[in-house]
């Protein structure tokens, strides 16, 4: 099972914890990934404001790539897997602007939530968990993007999502069910309208507070933003203090695999862990 590894700007950057995690989970599963070299950042939405040229060459160059090492493109971040993924279903739909291009096929683009979940499966999972965290309740928020407007492995609902939950359960904690798991956290629009970015994360948390769950799990980097780095931002919005350890799917399942804390990235985490780890009787090896 490989894979050439799209990191994108986050991975490298303020979401670096998220690139360790999964590197080190991924070794022990026996996902085999390349490393895009010389990989540029994709535009995202940004690039489409600037120039349309642009925004069709920054992921073109990606998929290119991908087409010459005859492997599947693989994303952590929702904005780079849309991008890539909107251009790769346009070159399948526009003959005249494939032709255009150097491709010689158009590769697959995949999310890692699908990668875990359907290409790889939660019982192939459950055979590497050495920790069970039985009696862990964990609130899974997806945000707007993971699941959405591609469904992941193109059989999951966008609406009601599963694999995030199927992950959890594979590691023997329980998913609490809420209902704002696929709601907007404001990531996307915190430096042109701060104000509205912290009101809507401020619902997510206070909401998933109220489930009383030991952490809050997700799978995009802007979402760990907002929830993890922001977190203390809303609590003086809120006027209460919210206290919930947010993690990426990577740290919650090396956590349950016994993975080094450090290359999990647990210790860049804004909101302390520490209550968490002590209920799982975390330690590392």
């Amino acid at each position: 099972m490989g894979y050439l590894y799209y990191p994108g700007c986050a991975l490298k950057r303020t979401a670096i914890d998220y690139d360790e995690s999964f590197q080190a989970v991924a070794h022990l599963l026996g996902i085999e990934i390349k490393e895009l070299k010389d990989w540029i950042c994709c535009g995202a939405t940004v690039a489409k404001s600037v120039s349309k040229e642009l925004a069709e060459s920054l992921p073109l160059r990606a998929l290119t790539s991908a087409d010459q090492e005859q492997m599947d493109l693989l994303t952590l971040c929702p904005s780079c897997h849309l991008n890539h993924r909107q251009m790769a279903k346009r070159l399948q739909e526009e003959v005249a602007f494939m032709d255009r291009t150097s491709l010689k096929g158009v590769p697959k683009v995949k999310q890692l939530l699908e990668v875990l979940a359907v290409d790889l499966g939660a019982e192939k999972i459950k055979e590497r968990i050495v920790r069970s965290l039985d009696g862990i309740r964990i609130v899974p928020y997806y945000g707007c993007l993971v699941a959405r407007p591609f469904p992941l492995g193109d059989t999951d609902s966008m609406e009601h999502p599963r694999s995030m939950e199927s992950l959890i359960e594979a590691t023997g904690a329980q998913p609490v069910f809420f209902p704002y798991r696929t709601d907007c956290c404001g990531g996307g629009i915190f430096l042109s309208k701060e104000r509205v970015a912290i009101k809507l994360s401020a619902t997510i948390l206070k909401e998933a507070k109220k489930c009383s769950p030991d952490c809050l799990v997700v799978a995009c980097p802007l979402c760990h933003f907002m929830l993890d780095a922001k977190q203390r931002v809303i609590e003086r919005e809120l006027g209460e203090k919210i206290g919930l350890p947010v993690l990426y799917i990577t740290q919650l399942l090396g956590v349950a695999m016994g993975i080094d804390h450090k290359k999990l990235g647990l210790h860049r985490l804004i909101t302390s862990p520490r209550n968490v780890m002590q209920k799982i009787n975390f330690r590392s090896r």
